[in-house]
C-alpha cells in the first residue's frame, strides 16, 4: 500500500525540483529511444514511456499544488515558478520527433493489444500530433514556440487573480440587511465604516442582502474589474494565440481543434446544443425576469446586475418564505460534512475516517478512505476557509492519481477540496448556506472521480477524462443536496444539534429549486457562447464588446456601464478554454444517470455498486459515451435534463 502524500517542503526543495525531475524524466526517456525498432515492444516503449510520465508527473503535483494552497509566500513563488517549468518542457516533451518516432516504430508492428492498452497507444499518439508532430520542421517549431508562450501568459492571469486584494469600504448603515455574524467578521477602519472583500464569503452575501443598492453597484463595480488592467490584455493575446495554433494544426479555428478529442467532436455540435437548450429555456427566463422586475418595482424594464442576486434573494424571501441566512442556522460545517460522509459512504460502501496525515495547513484536515472491507482506498483532504494567497474559489485538487505501479501493488489516490467558506464568527460555528452545501456536494463529486479510480495507467486516472465528461460525477452529486432524505440526514441547528431543517423548510427548498432555473441555465449558455464566439472567431477579438452583447442578449442581464467581467473569467485561460459548454453538457448526462437513483432510491448501494464500477472507476479507460450507455442500457439523452429543470 502507497504512503500518503507528503507536502513537508521548503521553497529550495521545489526551487531545484524541476531540474532534477527533468533529468530523471529524460534518463528514463533516452532509454526507450535506445530500443531498437525490431526488439520494440509494448512494455519496452508504450509502457516505459506511460510510467516514466506519470513517475514524473507525480513528483511534480504536490510542490506545483502548494502554490495554490500555501501560507508561504516564498513557497507559493517557488511552485507557481515550477508550474511555469514544468508546463513549457512538457510542450518540448510532447513535440520530440525522437518519442513520436519510437511510439510509431512500435505502433507499426501492429501487435494484438487489450482494449485499454490500444486506446493508451492511440491516445498517447494523438497527444503528440495535436502538438504539430507529423507536420514540417518550421511549423513545429512555431506551435512549440506559440504555445510555451500561451502558457505564461495563462498562468499570469490565474497569479494575478490570486493575488486581488481590494476591499470597498462602507458604512454601518450600508450593512443594512446583512446578519450580525456577517458584519461582525468584517475589519473595522479608522472612519468608523467597514472592509468588504472581493473573496466569495463577503461578495455574494453583500450583493444577496444589502438593502443599499449603491453599496451593491459600487461593490459590483470593483468585482468585475478585477485585474482589468492587466488581465484583458492577457486574455486577448492568449486567444490570438490560440487561434495562430489552430490554424498551423490545420484546423479552422481553435475551439474545433479542442472539440476533436471531446465527446462533442466539433463547434457546430456545440453551438447546435446551445440554441436547442437556449430556445427550450428563453421563455421561462422571460418570465422569471419579470417577476424579479415587478418586485423591484417603479416599473423599471431592466435589472441590472448589482440587482439580480439581491431581487432573486427577495423573491425566495416573499414567494417561498425562504430566508438564507436563517436556513444556514441548520447547515453548521462540521454536522454537513459529518451527514455527507455519512450519505455517500452508505452509497458507495466507503467510509471516511479522519487520520493524523501530513498536510499542508494548519486549517487542513485529512481522512483515510476505507472500503467496506477496512482496506485503505484513498487520501481525502479539506481546506475550506479563505486566507491570504489563497486559492479563491471552491475546486477539487487532485493530489495524486491512482495507477498500477511496476510491483504490481496499486497507488492509492489522493484528491481535496479547496474552498473558501465563511470561517466561525465570534461564538457562532462555521455555516454553510444551502448553496454552499450544494458547492460543497459539486466538489465532492469531483472527489469520487478521483478516489475510487481503479485505473490501470495514470494517463486514464480520476478526472483523467473528456472535459466534456468531467463535471458529471459532480452535477449528479448536487441531487443528493435537494433530497429530503439527505436534507434531514446532514442537518441540525448549531444551538440544538437534534433539531433538523423542518420539513417545510425540505418542502420550500426543493419547490424553490427552479425558481430562477430559467434565468441561471440561460447566465451559463451566455457564458458558453462567450467562450465558443471568443474561440471560434476568425480576426482580432475586442473581449469586451462581445461580452456586453451577448450577456444581455442570452442572459437577459446587461453588462455594468464600466466593468470588465472576463479579465477575472480564469475558466477560460486554466483548461476549460473552448470548454466552459462542458458544464451543461455534463449535466445532461448527469440527470439521466440520476434517474437510475430515482428509480432505485437515492440510497441504494447497488445503483451505488454499479455506479462506482463503470462510470467513477473506469477514468477514460473506456469510451466515456459507452460507459454510460452500459449504465443506463441505452444512449443519454436530454429529455431527464429538461424534466429537472421543469424546461421539458
Amino acid at each position: 500500500m502507497s504512503k500518503a502524500p507528503d507536502f513537508s517542503y521548503t521553497p529550495e526543495q521545489v526551487k531545484s525540483l524541476s531540474e532534477t525531475a527533468i533529468k530523471d524524466l529524460e534518463a528514463r526517456l533516452k532509454e526507450v529511444v535506445a530500443v531498437p525498432a525490431a526488439q520494440r515492444t509494448f512494455k519496452n516503449t508504450m509502457l516505459a514511456f506511460e510510467t516514466a510520465t506519470s513517475d514524473f508527473s507525480e513528483s511534480v503535483q504536490l510542490p506545483i499544488m502548494l502554490a495554490y494552497v500555501s501560507d508561504n509566500a516564498d513557497l507559493r513563488k517557488a511552485g507557481q515558478e515550477l508550474e511555469l517549468k514544468i508546463s513549457q518542457y512538457s510542450v518540448d516533451l510532447m513535440t520530440r520527433e525522437d518519442l513520436f518516432s519510437a511510439l510509431n516504430e512500435y505502433a507499426a508492428k501492429g501487435e494484438k493489444l487489450g482494449e485499454v492498452e490500444g486506446r493508451l497507444l492511440e491516445k498517447t499518439l494523438l497527444d503528440f500530433k495535436r502538438n504539430g508532430l507529423g507536420l514540417e520542421q518550421r511549423k513545429k517549431n512555431k506551435i512549440k514556440k506559440l504555445m510555451k508562450e500561451l502558457i505564461g501568459i495563462e498562468l499570469q492571469f490565474s497569479k494575478n487573480l490570486r493575488e486581488v486584494n481590494d476591499t470597498l469600504e462602507v458604512t454601518e448603515t450600508e450593512l443594512k440587511g446583512l446578519p450580525e455574524d456577517f458584519t461582525g467578521r468584517l475589519k473595522k477602519t479608522d472612519n468608523g465604516g467597514r472592509l468588504v472583500t472581493l473573496n466569495y464569503p463577503d461578495y455574494v452575501p453583500f450583493m444577496q442582502n444589502a438593502e443599499n443598492g449603491d453599496a451593491r453597484r459600487r461593490l459590483e463595480l470593483l468585482f468585475n474589474n478585477r485585474c482589468a488592467g492587466t488581465n484583458i490584455k492577457l486574455m486577448e493575446d492568449a486567444i490570438a494565440l490560440r487561434r495562430k495554433i489552430a490554424k498551423l494544426l490545420g484546423y479552422p479555428t481553435f475551439a474545433d481543434y479542442v472539440l476533436a478529442d471531446r465527446m462533442a467532436k466539433n463547434s457546430e455540435t456545440v453551438f447546435e446544443f446551445m440554441d436547442r437548450t437556449q430556445a427550450k429555456l428563453k421563455r421561462k427566463g422571460r418570465k422569471e425576469l419579470r417577476a424579479r422586475l415587478k418586485l423591484k418595482g417603479n416599473g423599471g424594464k431592466t435589472l441590472d446586475a448589482w440587482e439580480t442576486g439581491y431581487y432573486n434573494n427577495l423573491l425566495k424571501k416573499t414567494k417561498y418564505s425562504i430566508d438564507h441566512e436563517k436556513i444556514k442556522e441548520y447547515f453548521p460545517l462540521e454536522t454537513v460534512l459529518k451527514g455527507m460522509f455519512e450519505v455517500f459512504g452508505e452509497v458507495f460502501a466507503a467510509k471516511f475516517v479522519p487520520a493524523q496525515l501530513p498536510v499542508w495547513h494548519k486549517d487542513a484536515r485529512a481522512y483515510e478512505v476505507k472500503n467496506a472491507d477496512g482496506t485503505v482506498a484513498a487520501y481525502f483532504y479539506l481546506d475550506l476557509f479563505p486566507r491570504d494567497g489563497k486559492y479563491k474559489h471552491a475546486a477539487c485538487f487532485g493530489v495524486r492519481h491512482g495507477r498500477e505501479l511496476a510491483a504490481g501493488s496499486y497507488e492509492l489516490p489522493a484528491a481535496a477540496i479547496v474552498s473558501n467558506f465563511s470561517p466561525p464568527s465570534g461564538d457562532i460555528p462555521p455555516l454553510l448556506k444551502f448553496d454552499e452545501v450544494v458547492t460543497l456536494f459539486h466538489e465532492f463529486g469531483h472527489v469520487t472521480h478521483n478516489i475510487f479510480t481503479r485505473a490501470k495507467y495514470g494517463k486514464f486516472s480520476g478526472t483523467s477524462v473528456s472535459r466534456d465528461f468531467v463535471e458529471v460525477p459532480s452535477k449528479m452529486l448536487e441531487n443528493w443536496a435537494y433530497s429530503p432524505e439527505v436534507l434531514r440526514r446532514i442537518s441540525g441547528h448549531y444551538k440544538n444539534p437534534s433539531e433538523k431543517l423542518p420539513e417545510k423548510l425540505i418542502k420550500k427548498l426543493i419547490d424553490a429549486k427552479n425558481m430562477d432555473s430559467g434565468m441561471g441555465y440561460l447566465r451559463q449558455i451566455f457564458f458558453s457562447v462567450l467562450d465558443m464566439k471568443y474561440h471560434t472567431a476568425k480576426g482580432k477579438v475586442d473581449s469586451t464588446k462581445v461580452y456586453e452583447k451577448l450577456m444581455k442578449k442570452i442572459a437577459l442581464i446587461p453588462m455594468s456601464p464600466g466593468t470588465h467581467p472576463q479579465a477575472s473569467f480564469g475558466h477560460l485561460m486554466g483548461g476549460y478554454e473552448a470548454g466552459y459548454y462542458s458544464y451543461l453538457w455534463s449535466e445532461v448526462i448527469a440527470q439521466d444517470l440520476f434517474g437510475a437513483f430515482e428509480a432505485a432510491g437515492v440510497m441504494n448501494p447497488e445503483t451505488g455498486a454499479k455506479y462506482r464500477e463503470l462510470i467513477l472507476a473506469p477514468g477514460r479507460s473506456y469510451d466515456e459515451a459507452g460507459q454510460v450507455a452500459k449504465f443506463l442500457g441505452r444512449p443519454a439523452g436530454e429529455d431527464a435534463f429538461l424534466r429537472s429543470i421543469d424546461a421539458a
